[in-house]
């Protein structure tokens, strides 16, 4: 018996010898959507194969905190990264896999755990690797907007003006001018008149929208009942920035006091997203007047006010809004 568990712990070593693990994360992870991961395994040993390995994730969840000012760093369990049966010397083996993120928030991969029970199943032998460190920011869920949201009147870069600029709609013909681009000559038109016809377009709807996120945590809210709402204020904000990007909108997002620069593409989508998943409450007093201040900033921005529709999305009872708020945003309470 003795002989058995050296020959079991002797071959479980040498299997868990010399081996690298890599993995590889997809770009953009949305909050509890399937996430697919690639696991590598390869085995540098010169002679000797390796049997039977579980590869496990080890690293730290960085969740927004409530009751402190600080965030909180929670240890994860480790988290099974995939099984892999025979891994030849000198050579890899893949797996890919899919992952799950249940909530939003900031992963730190700092190392991996690899544990086999090669060759008789008895003991499970484990070696854990160090790994640089991975930063991982995991997306709120976007969800599909309510019908009361899509009546709204934004239908911002795809209504028709009635003046000149460089959009798609054709609003004109015209003579040719010195000035004009060669580009915009209608040559049919010029045939048909015999003289140079330029198309002149008309220009698009210029309407921006900025999304305010009310973060205030004043002492009047349960926190717990606040977490709760603020959850839902993310998810809510998630949507309506992905919901006006999608309809070709300039969309700026406003995180209490912090402002965005105004945005539109994927680019400018996931930037958003980034910021709300790692958005975190702020304790404040003088609410009524610190939110006056945060519509009034948001709604100046942009070199054109008049044209900037703002949402506001906030926790704040009911009937505790400002009226000059009121007449100025278009308020949803969370």
């Amino acid at each position: 018996m003795v002989s058995t568990l050296f020959v079991s712990w002797a071959a479980a070593r040498v299997s868990l010898r010399d081996l690298t693990v890599t993995a590889r994360f997809p770009d953009h992870i949305f909050a509890g959507e399937p996430a697919e991961v690639i696991v590598t395994l390869r085995n540098s040993k010169r002679v000797l194969p390796s049997f039977s390995i579980l590869v496990e994730m080890r690293g730290t969840f960085e969740r927004p905190g409530f009751v402190k000012k600080r965030r909180t760093w929670q240890r994860l369990k480790k988290t099974v990264l995939g099984y892999i049966t025979y891994v030849p010397h000198r050579a890899a083996a893949e797996q890919s896999i899919v992952q799950t993120f249940p909530k939003r928030g900031h992963v730190l991969v700092n190392g991996f755990e690899l544990s086999t029970r090669f060759p008789f199943g008895f003991f499970r032998h484990r070696r854990r690797l160090t790994a640089r460190d991975v930063d991982i920011v995991v997306y709120p869920k976007p969800e599909q907007v309510t019908d009361e949201l899509n009546l709204l009147p934004l239908h911002a870069g795809q209504t028709t003006s009635m003046r000149r600029g460089a959009g798609q709609d054709l609003l004109m013909l015209r003579d040719y001018q010195t000035r004009d681009d060669l580009r915009h000559i209608d040559w049919k038109a010029t045939a048909r008149a015999r003289r140079l016809t330029v198309r002149e377009f008309a220009a698009e709807d210029e309407r921006r929208i900025t999304i305010v996120l009310d973060t205030r945590l004043t002492e009047d809210i349960d926190e717990e009942n606040f977490r709760i709402r603020f959850e839902s204020g993310i998810t809510q904000a998630a949507s309506l920035v992905k919901h006006f990007i999608d309809e070709r909108a300039e969309v700026a997002l406003v995180l209490g006091r912090e402002r965005g620069r105004f945005g539109s593409g994927l680019e400018h989508l996931y930037g958003c997203l980034r910021r709300l998943a790692l958005v975190e409450p702020a304790r404040d007093s003088g609410a009524a007047f610190d939110l006056e201040e945060i519509v009034e900033s948001a709604a100046a921005s942009g070199p054109r006010a008049d044209t900037n529709y703002l949402i506001l999305l906030t926790t704040a009872a009911r009937g505790s809004i400002p009226p000059n708020v009121w007449r100025r945003t278009y308020v949803i309470y969370l």
